[in-house]
C-alpha cells in the first residue's frame, strides 16, 4: 500500500465497517508503524481489498481485513491473509479478533487453520459486541 491509496482505503473501510471504521489518523498511524505491513488489492483503478498485518518477533497479528461488498466470496481476503503469512519471516503464531456475528469471516479463518481460543467480551463498539480471539500455529 502506498500513501496515495489512503483515501480509497479509508472509503473502503467506511463502506465495510461504518461507524467503527478506522479514522484517517488511525490509518496513517498503522502505515507508519515499523512492524506493520498494509496491502491493497486494486481492480480497474479501485481498491477492492485491504489488509493490515503486524509482526513482532515470531508473532503476527491480522489487524484489519476489508473487501468491497461487491467483490466478496472471490478469494480476495484468503489471498491477502495467505500472502501476509507466507511473506513473514520467522513467524510461528498468528492472532486475530473477529466479531462474533461475522460468521462468514469466522468460517474463512477456520478454513485457513485458525482456531478459536477465547472471547473478548465487549471488544467491539458501534455496535457493542464480543470478539472471537483466534490463533494459527505455524510449523
Amino acid at each position: 500500500m502506498l500513501p496515495a491509496h489512503s483515501e480509497q482505503v479509508k472509503s473502503l473501510l467506511e463502506l465495510c465497517f461504518g461507524d467503527s471504521a478506522w479514522t484517517k489518523e488511525s490509518l496513517r498511524s498503522q502505515l507508519e508503524k515499523s512492524d506493520s505491513r498494509c496491502t491493497v488489492v486494486v481492480e480497474d483503478d479501485r481498491i477492492i481489498g485491504f489488509l493490515a498485518f503486524e509482526q513482532v518477533l515470531d508473532e503476527g497479528s491480522i489487524v484489519e481485513v476489508a473487501v468491497h461488498p461487491d467483490c466478496r466470496r472471490k478469494g480476495i481476503a484468503r489471498s491477502l491473509i495467505t500472502a501476509a503469512i507466507q511473506s513473514a519471516e520467522g513467524l510461528n503464531t498468528v492472532f486475530l479478533e473477529v466479531r462474533e456475528s461475522n460468521t462468514p469471516a469466522v468460517g474463512l479463518y477456520e478454513s485457513l487453520g485458525f482456531e478459536r481460543i477465547g472471547v473478548r467480551k465487549g471488544y467491539y463498539q458501534k455496535p457493542k459486541e464480543d470478539a472471537v480471539l483466534m490463533k494459527m500455529t505455524l510449523m
